[in-house]
């Protein structure tokens, strides 16, 4: 990262880039509250409707930090890898995933046998 956030939110590498992605917005939320809905109970996680709405909500976000990426520049660094990790950060409404991974930067990294 170039510069500092303005939103707090989870660091994640996505598609070699380093990012933070916050919560979404009340107003991004409120657009896309139907749609988000239809995300958790889909019975088809490849539906094109699913995926376009895992990338509104992810640019919603990233865009909160990230002002000149574009919605292209998302859906190229979401994928199927990480493609509900995104999600469920995108959707952490608690805060509870960055307050976890926050207490987890500060200690240190268990080493392999």
């Amino acid at each position: 990262m170039d510069r500092p956030v303005l939103n707090p939110g989870i660091r994640m590498t996505l598609n070699g880039r380093e990012v933070v992605l916050p919560p979404i917005s009340l107003g991004a939320l409120r657009t896309l509250q139907d749609r988000l809905k239809k995300v958790e109970g889909a019975a088809d996680p490849f539906d094109s409707e699913v995926i376009d709405t895992i990338i509104d909500a992810t640019f919603a976000a990233l865009h909160r930090n990230y002002p000149e990426m574009s919605r292209n520049d998302v859906a190229d660094l979401v994928d199927l890898g990480n493609m509900y990790e995104v999600f469920q950060s995108v959707m952490d409404v608690s805060g509870m995933l960055r307050k976890q991974q926050e207490a987890n930067e500060g200690k240190p990294k268990a080493e392999a046998p």
